[in-house]
């Protein structure tokens, strides 16, 4: 069997030879597209030909071209190519080859229109998933946890940015394409970012302080007195991880939105682990996670006030679609252990359905 990315002559004024697709115009320079790109166009040209057949590859979208990649990285591991930095610099320098030639473009060398689309999603398909590689499905999958939690969410912030333009760039656009690898070039740093692309903040909250208390009970367990040495722990963790003052110095040339995001992190993670340390003694034994957070909208209701969590109730869920969607899926006596756990005082399930189910007076 041949290999995916062998020699191959098309035309006189095509070959793909080397690892690289070379286009000769007429009277012209070679036009030569390497990585990515240059497989795609090679192997989309070569479909349901012998060709195929013998180099042994499938394009099918719906198994999103594993087999494909396999072949594809397995062959140019010689060439230094087949991971993020590489392949966007090859794809820049095929954009750039291309564009630079006012007779030429992609569609002259691959004028099949259905054929151009499939190498096109081969190529962004590819450049997504060694985005993903590299910088993680997840921020906490690129930057590991680490204590406290503000000493995470400043590193976090500062390796967001450029895992944001790499997850959204379109890699079909070649001038985006060229700007991503000139800003790579020059390696600037940039102003930290502290929305996480795809990510909740309770569910990082909530994951950060999973590894936190998972931990905390391992070293614990160690210790022939591990309830005591738990109980110490709780008040190291509790002081320790609603401290951030530390790290206000370094943060006093960031933009100031971006500081107003930062502090809105910080007093929700200094409630919730309150909470989590010392919940409402309603709902102690329970083990429950929480997935509704305070916003800086609505403000906390008085204690055993059922007129205002009403309000607050209805109010949230005109702006806060989440927040709307876990109140009609969720039974009123779990929907009230989340609102225990975010207001800090007991919300009665009984006394909150007659206050939700009264009539307003005429």
């Amino acid at each position: 069997m041949k290999q995916l990315l062998a020699d191959h002559i098309f035309s006189p004024s095509l070959r793909y030879e080397g690892h690289k697709l070379v286009y000769t115009p007429q009277d012209g320079e070679p036009i030569v597209l390497g990585g990515i790109l240059g497989a795609a166009l090679l192997c989309v040209r070569l479909l349901n030909t012998d060709e195929q057949n013998e180099r042994g590859f499938v394009l099918n979208e719906d198994l999103r071209y594993d087999s494909f990649y396999k072949q594809y990285e397995s062959e140019v591991i010689a060439d230094d190519w087949g991971y993020i930095e590489s392949e966007l610099e090859q794809l820049d320098l095929a954009y750039l080859e291309l564009y630079a030639n006012e007779n030429t473009t992609i569609e002259t060398i691959c004028p099949n229109r259905r054929q151009l689309s499939i190498a096109l999603d081969v190529v962004a398909t590819y450049m997504r998933r060694i985005t993903i590689e590299r910088y993680g499905a997840h921020i906490y999958d690129l930057v590991s946890w680490t204590t406290p939690f503000a000493q995470w969410l400043f590193t976090a912030a500062h390796a967001e940015p450029r895992r944001q333009r790499f997850l959204t760039v379109d890699w079909t656009d070649p001038a985006l394409v060229h700007d991503l690898a000139c800003d790579m070039e020059k390696n600037e740093p940039e102003e930290p970012v502290f929305i996480f692309e795809g990510e909740k903040a309770a569910d990082i909250m909530n994951r950060y302080w999973d590894w936190l208390w998972n931990f905390a009970q391992i070293d614990a367990a160690t210790f022939p007195d591990s309830k005591v040495v738990m109980a110490e722990y709780k008040k190291s963790i509790r002081k320790e991880e609603t401290d951030y003052e530390f790290i206000k110095p370094e943060m006093k040339n960031f933009p100031q939105e971006q500081i107003n995001l930062f502090r809105k992190w910080m007093n929700q993670w200094t409630a919730f682990v309150q909470q989590q340390i010392e919940p409402p003694v309603s709902i102690r034994k329970k083990d429950i996670r929480q997935e509704i957070l305070l916003d800086n909208v609505m403000p906390v209701p008085p204690e055993n006030n059922y007129v205002k969590v009403r309000e607050y109730i209805l109010e949230r869920c005109k702006y806060d679609k989440e927040f709307e969607k876990y109140f009609k899926a969720h039974k009123r006596t779990d929907f009230c252990d989340q609102l225990t756990l975010l207001f800090g005082w007991y919300v009665d399930p009984n006394a909150l359905g007659k206050r939700m189910n009264s009539k307003p007076k005429k």
